[in-house]
């Protein structure tokens, strides 16, 4: 493990925006992985099958369109296939999430932790988002969560 911290350490003084992009676009695509497990978990609709499409029309969306916070922004908060309104709520939760991932970088700095860090933030995020939005409780995600905080640990001190 001291091996990838040195290259990750290495590509930070390299050149440190590389990180910094990866950074931004992991929180983007967690983020928007996120919204699609919170709109689909409550309804009971599997998360690889059918692909994504929007609700109102049923076109499966293309990459185009899953691209997060920039298609929410170049189609201007509207289906690119109907028109109709897309809830802000998914670029407000990549946002977040692409800022919550942007903290753990500065708290952690370019090392292995990070990864974990990562996965258990999001683990709570989507433990929470499912709390707040139907009142569910997840537990499979919360024992995974629960299970990798001592590793977190391990690897931070």
């Amino acid at each position: 493990m001291d091996q990838i911290n040195q290259v990750l350490f290495i590509i930070h003084q390299e050149a440190p925006w590389l990180l910094w992009c990866l950074v931004v676009v992991i929180g983007g695509v967690f983020g928007s992985f996120l919204t699609c497990m919170l709109y689909r978990v409550p309804l009971g609709i599997s998360l690889s099958n059918p692909p994504s499409y929007c609700p109102s029309c049923h076109e499966k969306l293309k990459a185009v369109d899953l691209l997060p916070v920039l298609s929410y922004l170049i189609f201007k908060g509207k289906c690119h296939y109907c028109k109709v309104p897309v809830s802000p709520r998914y670029m407000f939760i990549e946002l977040c999430t692409i800022f919550i991932c942007t903290i753990a970088y500065i708290i952690t700095g370019p090392q292995l932790v990070l990864v974990f860090t990562l996965t258990w933030v999001i683990c709570w995020l989507f433990i929470v988002g499912l709390w707040v939005e139907s009142r569910m409780l997840a537990k499979k995600v919360l024992l995974f969560s629960i299970m990798i905080s001592p590793l977190i640990y391990l690897l931070w001190r």
